[in-house]
């Protein structure tokens, strides 16, 4: 693990109305490294990955890709180097699975075959039968799993992942393990805003969100 930022917050902050949800954030994600994010309900968590996917314009500070800043660079960029799994899937409810990631890729500037889309399925554990039909009529956890496909295609060197066990079984959650695993080997740099303990342990630390404030918790 390196001791370079991949993805840097300075002074980051965000206001709805006359209140600041988040205020003077500092935060360095590095090269395999996991940081886990807590707080509770409201907290500001989602408001946080948001801000550091470029989803959320800041109202005051700065995030950083690399030393730069995220409003310089291309969206297409950004879209390939840093990915949002959001609290909810997100998906194209009347198209498939096998669809909703090949546009994903698509849309992402990522080149994807057949062959590679049905790899990430595979990877998540899609039967073939159901890759077809559209996603609205998938459980939550079926939906989790075609969402977590869409985080394995695009290739990206950072993560933001909000509640990404949520709906999964104990083997959907033994396969994100796995790629939380993975990803981190390869360098990802991760944060995971999540309630779920079973994934402390694979946090190198902690960030604690608090009535608008981001501080580090020891381990």
């Amino acid at each position: 693990m390196t001791t370079e930022s991949r993805l840097a917050a300075r002074g980051l902050g965000w206001a709805t109305g006359e209140r600041w949800v988040l205020l003077d954030a500092e935060i360095d994600l590095r090269a395999g490294e996991l940081a886990l994010i807590t707080g509770g309900n409201g907290a500001g968590k989602s408001t946080l990955l948001e801000l550091l996917a470029g989803v959320r314009a800041p109202g005051r500070g700065t995030v950083l890709l690399d030393g730069r800043d995220l409003r310089t660079l291309a969206a297409d960029e950004v879209a390939q180097r840093v990915v949002l799994l959001g609290h909810r899937p997100g998906l194209w409810l009347d198209l498939g699975a096998r669809e909703n990631v090949a546009l994903f890729c698509a849309l992402a500037g990522v080149d994807a075959t057949r062959q590679s889309v049905e790899g990430w399925l595979d990877a998540v554990a899609i039967r073939p039968s159901d890759r077809s039909r559209p996603v609205r009529g998938f459980s939550r956890g079926m939906a989790q799993r075609v969402a977590w496909a869409r985080v394995l295609a695009c290739g990206a060197d950072v993560w933001l992942l909000d509640e990404p066990s949520t709906g999964l079984d104990v083997n959907g959650i033994a396969g994100l393990r796995q790629h939380l695993a993975a990803a981190r080997r390869r360098g990802v740099a991760i944060a995971v805003a999540t309630h779920d303990p079973a994934l402390e342990e694979f946090a190198d630390r902690r960030l604690e969100v608090d009535h608008g404030r981001v501080q580090q918790v020891a381990p």
